[in-house]
């Protein structure tokens, strides 16, 4: 059975993060659950039971699943022994895709022990599969097979999506880095897509920058000036229609709360003050370069956002917020814009840091950053490594990340439509 929590040492720390998996429209289907006990990894090596035990009572009594993936899926690795001790069976079946490992022999006993969740509604993965005749009883009762694009060669890939389309089986390629790949698992008929495709930009070329992007640009070089000029950015604000409705929308949603409803730009002006307008002007601008992209790019670029800049006081960066809330929203612009961010940075007016923490410096701000792209790609270690650089608590840091999901989500929900 799950362990106890009193057997979980009270100076443990928990380290839980997600990934999407998106499907063939680049929606959202299902985020695969992140799970390490910080430092070092507390659990032994080779005590995956541990690990996933403690996952699942972790996503369910000390996180929640609905804080972590909302309305979509959760995928969770089980182990043998949580197969054939009905452990898994304590998650919900509608919201949870189980994935067998591909270290478990497939013996009777799993089997059987795979069949019941089958039978209990439970959708069932196969993690990093790699066909052998032993596993057709698994496959079988499958509902989805995962394959490592990484570790995988394209011959490979095509072999198995062939076998696959004979049988009712849905292929999810994991680990796909580039355009390339996504475009390869799509004509393969890949249902499923896992990996940062999404955050890495489809050409690194010179673009022309459309009009319109041209002032978003603007607003945001203009947001970010030390001297803003107040006056030129209400007169830009109000002359681009599409942009003052976004604002507009933004301000006047329930994550502000305002009595009266704000009709101005003006207005807005005054309510919100300096550092309130340049971070939400920021988000609206911003949210324009994505509007053609998967709508995971823009919950990823604010779940930064928001992250670096709830941990900004723990490490002294506390005057600096604004900064590093800037620093995770634009750390996909290369991406939304499908040009190089060197190329990006040259149409901001960012100070020196800023942009030297986007191209991957090593100043407190960059190292920052560093810590916030290594916790959503479940870097532990380097997790470790850089909390510790920075004097933040690993103990701090799980619980301003699922704030910032939380954020992100209800941000984006509010996202007006195009």
């Amino acid at each position: 059975m799950i362990a106890a929590t009193k057997t979980v040492q009270k100076s443990v720390d928990r380290f839980i993060a997600r990934q999407p998996i998106f499907d063939r429209r680049r929606d959202v289907f299902g985020y695969e659950l992140l799970f390490r006990a910080s430092p070092e990894n507390f659990f032994p090596q080779g005590d995956g039971d541990l690990a996933s035990s403690t996952l699942i009572k972790d996503s369910l009594l000390l996180f929640g699943l609905d804080a972590i993936t909302g309305d979509k899926r959760a995928f969770i690795n089980v182990t043998r022994q949580m197969l054939v001790s009905d452990s898994a069976a304590v998650l919900p079946c509608e919201r949870t895709v189980l994935e067998i490992l591909e270290t478990i022999e497939p013996d009777e006993e799993v089997i059987l022990a795979t069949k019941r969740l089958k039978d209990n509604g439970y959708t069932i993965a196969l993690d990093d599969f790699a066909y052998r005749p032993e596993f057709e009883g698994l496959l079988d009762l499958a509902d989805i097979v995962k394959v490592d694009f990484l570790a995988t060669a394209s011959a490979q890939r095509e072999r198995l999506a062939s076998h696959f389309r004979r049988r009712d089986l849905r292929l999810l390629a994991e680990k796909v880095e580039t355009s390339e790949d996504l475009q390869e698992a799509l004509d393969l008929g890949y249902s499923y897509f896992q990996g940062y495709f999404f955050c890495k930009p489809q050409v690194i070329s010179r673009k022309e920058v459309p009009g319109l992007w041209g002032n978003y640009l603007k607003v945001l070089s203009l947001l970010n000036r030390p001297d803003t000029d107040f006056d030129e950015l209400e007169h830009t604000i109000k002359h681009e229609v599409a942009l003052s409705l976004k604002l507009l929308h933004y301000l006047n949603s329930a994550n502000f709360g305002w009595r009266n409803r704000i009709s101005s730009i003006k207005q807005a002006l005054v309510l919100l003050g300096t550092i309130n307008l340049r971070k939400w002007a920021s988000v609206v601008a911003f949210s324009s370069f994505c509007e053609n992209k998967p709508k995971e790019l823009l919950t990823t670029s604010l779940c930064r956002a928001r992250f670096c800049e709830l941990l900004a006081p723990l490490c002294g960066l506390g005057q600096r917020q604004l900064d590093l809330f800037l620093i995770g929203l634009l750390s996909v612009l290369d991406v939304a814009m499908d040009r190089s961010i060197v190329e990006v940075l040259q149409d901001l007016s960012l100070s020196a840091d800023i942009s030297d923490a986007l191209l991957g410096g090593e100043s407190p701000l960059g190292k920052l950053y560093s810590l916030v792209l290594a916790y959503e790609r479940g870097n532990w270690e380097r997790v470790t490594s850089l909390a510790h650089d920075l004097g933040i608590s690993s103990a701090d840091i799980v619980g301003l990340y699922c704030q910032s999901i939380q954020w992100a989500d209800e941000v984006n929900s509010e996202r007006p439509p195009k």
